[in-house]
């Protein structure tokens, strides 16, 4: 099926230092320790979950010549959604829990991820920040352009609408439709177009790739919970487990020691 991807000694152009600033402006201290689980789908008699390191059915990973998560990152541009320390992004800054998603529009777990990130924005409101990162996979024809219109879209301020949009109907990533969309939205075609002809946040997502790589993933969707790395599409019960206890840590590590009397 798929293997994990071995990237080369100096395969990637964005040294490890630079991705891990960029991953570190949203996971603080780090959590967890940098731990990793791998969410998979039990077989059809169990009620587990199975946590081992295996090619599962809820994740897409990278071809074993890791082509894919290769970066060519530049500079970043300005706008919304694409510099370093402002990418997409739903919560508070401040919130004690940053859940980073390294994510594909074609990707149909990326797609399915979506239902439980819905219900802990609900559910745990301002104490959650979800941030968006770009992780196209090679193998999906449409998903660079998909993540360059989202991009387009950002610029214009509706990231999210556009977002929302294009994981509600995977099947149409080519230019065209990508264009017509950006209309339905009511956005500024004319520059929308002039965005994706420049193909002007090409660098940005690549970058985004890079930091991915580097943080860990392998495949889609991938999350950074606190610096916690999981693969895979868990359920609500297993992201609100974790989402619990990086709000315990969180507490612990902010309480005061207390004074012993003499």
């Amino acid at each position: 099926m798929w293997e994990l991807v071995r990237t080369p000694a100096g395969k990637l152009a964005m040294p490890l230092a630079i991705a891990a600033t960029l991953i570190a402006a949203y996971v603080g201290d780090g959590g967890a320790g940098g731990a990793t689980i791998r969410f998979s789908q039990p077989a059809a008699a169990s009620t587990t979950r199975d946590f081992r390191l295996t090619p599962v059915d809820d994740w897409e990973q990278v071809p074993a010549d890791g082509s894919s998560a290769s970066p060519a990152p530049g500079s970043q541009p300005a706008a919304e959604g694409s510099a370093l320390g402002d990418h997409p992004r739903r919560g508070p800054a401040q919130a004690p829990v940053t859940i980073v998603e390294f994510s594909d529009f074609q990707c149909p777990y990326c797609r399915q991820a979506e239902t439980t990130l819905r219900e802990v924005r609900r559910r745990y409101g301002d104490q959650v920040r979800l941030v968006y990162m770009d992780f196209p996979l090679k193998s999906h024809a449409g998903a660079m352009d998909a993540a360059l219109a989202a991009r387009c879209a950002g610029e214009q301020g509706h990231f999210w609408e556009y977002h929302d949009a294009l994981l509600s109907d995977q099947s149409q990533l080519s230019i065209i439709p990508l264009t017509n969309l950006a209309g339905q939205l009511g956005l500024d075609t004319a520059s929308f177009s002039s965005c994706m002809s420049e193909r002007r946040y090409e660098d940005a997502v690549r970058a985004d790739m890079a930091a991915g790589a580097n943080a860990g993933a392998s495949g889609t969707p991938s999350f950074l919970v606190n610096g916690r790395l999981v693969r895979g599409a868990p359920s609500y019960a297993e992201l609100s487990a974790m989402i619990e206890q990086a709000l315990r840590q969180k507490r612990e590590s902010t309480q005061p020691l207390s004074t012993q009397p003499l």
